[in-house]
């Protein structure tokens, strides 16, 4: 099984300010790869697993495409859609969210002062931890006091 981390385990970092808007049944699923992208048709460049970070620059205007988009995502097997607010929208569109919630696609709203890179950090960091881990387990404790 490939090093992951869990949506829920993203959101207990508390200094990345991110917010649960859709999805909230499903944040067990795990990340393998954190990817920045600002296409309006990113799922041939997915391979699943993935947390997709975008500011919405070219998603759909209207309440079908951005649902059709969502849906995408879902089909490309993404963990998780995080979207960032305060550049190209004030705010995540309803659509998005009543298309995420529908097929249990964990949406995270990404404040204006959390870069993509914090949270792809957070995520690889955790990722390498956990290799490292798993190369060197913490030694047996000792029974002499």
């Amino acid at each position: 099984m490939a090093l992951a981390v869990s949506v829920s385990w993203l959101i207990e970092q508390r200094q990345l300010g991110l917010v649960v808007l859709a999805g909230a049944s499903e944040l067990d699923r795990r990340i393998e790869w954190v990817h920045s992208i600002e296409l309006a048709d990113p799922a041939p460049w997915l391979h699943g697993g993935e947390l997709l970070l975008t500011t919405g620059l070219h998603v759909p205007a209207d309440d079908a495409g951005q649902r059709g988009y969502v849906d995408s995502l879902h089909l490309a097997g993404v963990a998780a859609l995080g979207f960032g607010i305060g550049l190209s929208h004030a705010r995540v569109p309803d659509a998005m969210l009543t298309a995420a919630d529908a097929v249990g696609l964990p949406l995270l709203q990404v404040p204006l002062p959390t870069p993509f890179i914090a949270v792809a950090r957070a995520v690889t960091e955790r990722i390498a931890e956990q290799q490292y881990e798993g190369r060197h387990p913490a030694p047996l404790a000792s029974n002499r006091e």
